[in-house]
């Protein structure tokens, strides 16, 4: 009986480790497989569909089995915002209106210029010329005396920076470096140079001339104080005085161009036309190449009724210098002039 008991529970026994057998391999079956290292993929999401939609008459019709061309995504931002501004996805573009830049008469800037008298742009002339070769050489006219190693007490340090904020047109910050400058060294001259030009870039033309003046002053050799020192006296009507600073720096210096030629616009607004016309001829010596030395003789022998040698000026003038419309004006004039002349013999 034991016997026959034992065979029972055995059978019992591996009936049952193969009922489990059969059922773990059922189970695994239905698992999925993962990888062995990472995270399971999942599955791809259904695409959206877009918020905004195109109504059905504006669907194009597509082909079986083609797919519309997809735009890249810099052109769809674009696409949305323009929609957006005009707030219909569907409006035809319209073309940017041109504003005109019209005067009271109805013409327009350029052709305003092109109906100024052109007898009253040849008596046009520049500016005088500011000297600012200080600052443009990027030189020296005196080293600081008794300069020091160490470079928190050199003055040199301060002018340069006051060069370079100059340039920048930062003026107050200039003159604060000037300052510094001639704390350490009062006998620098350039450095205060640099500030009476400051100053009169500034158009603080009083402070400046009183700077000038103690410049030249102490320092009477620098040409480029006393032509500045010309430019404002005559800004401020005092003619005599700018001629007497222009030829100062003649005297000090010849073959400098912008005393000569300051000196001679200064003689045709006081109606020295012979003296002008000298130092006009002194600049052509000195600097061939300058269209408005040209243009300003020419101006001068047209005023004197010269009129083949005016035009002859004017000519070298508008080579030079073939975009300035002042040259193309007054050789034009000049021309006029020879006409009727022409006419009339």
């Amino acid at each position: 009986m034991v016997s026959m008991s034992r065979k029972i529970a055995s059978h019992y026994v591996l009936g049952l480790c193969g009922l489990m057998l059969l059922w773990s391999s059922q189970e695994a079956q239905a698992l999925p497989k993962l990888p062995f290292f990472g995270k399971k993929k999942e599955a791809p999401l259904p695409p959206k569909m877009p918020e905004h939609m195109d109504s059905e008459e504006d669907q194009e019709p597509k082909a079986p089995g083609l797919q519309k061309s997809i735009k890249p995504e810099s052109m769809q931002h674009h696409e949305a915002s323009d929609k957006e501004e005009r707030g219909d996805s569907d409006a035809t573009e319209k073309p940017p209106s041109r504003e005109l830049n019209e005067g009271t008469d109805g013409l327009s800037t350029s052709e305003e210029e092109q109906h100024v008298d052109s007898e009253e742009r040849s008596r046009r002339l520049p500016g005088e010329k500011t000297d600012r070769s200080v600052l443009e050489d990027n030189r020296e006219l005196e080293l600081p005396e008794q300069r020091k190693a160490d470079s928190s007490v050199d003055p040199r340090r301060h002018y340069l920076l006051a060069k370079d904020l100059l340039q920048q047109k930062q003026y107050k910050a200039c003159l604060t470096e000037v300052n510094k400058a001639l704390a350490l060294n009062p006998h620098y001259w350039d450095a205060m140079y640099v500030g009476c030009l400051s100053l009169q870039m500034q158009e603080r033309n009083e402070e400046a001339i009183r700077k000038y003046r103690k410049l030249v002053k102490y320092k009477p050799d620098m040409t480029e104080a006393h032509v500045n020192l010309g430019v404002l006296l005559k800004k401020t009507g005092e003619l005599d005085e700018a001629e007497s600073e222009y030829r100062k720096a003649i005297e000090i210096n010849f073959y400098k161009v912008d005393p000569h030629y300051n000196l001679a616009n200064l003689l045709i607004e006081k109606g020295d036309l012979e003296g002008a016309l000298g130092e006009l001829k002194a600049c052509v010596k000195l600097s061939p190449r300058n269209a408005w030395v040209h243009n300003n003789l020419g101006v001068i022998y047209q005023k004197r009724n010269y009129l083949e040698e005016a035009e002859e000026q004017f000519k070298k003038a508008l080579k030079l210098e073939p975009a300035n419309r002042t040259f193309e004006q007054n050789l034009k004039s000049v021309q006029g002039q020879l006409k009727k002349k022409d006419v009339g013999a």
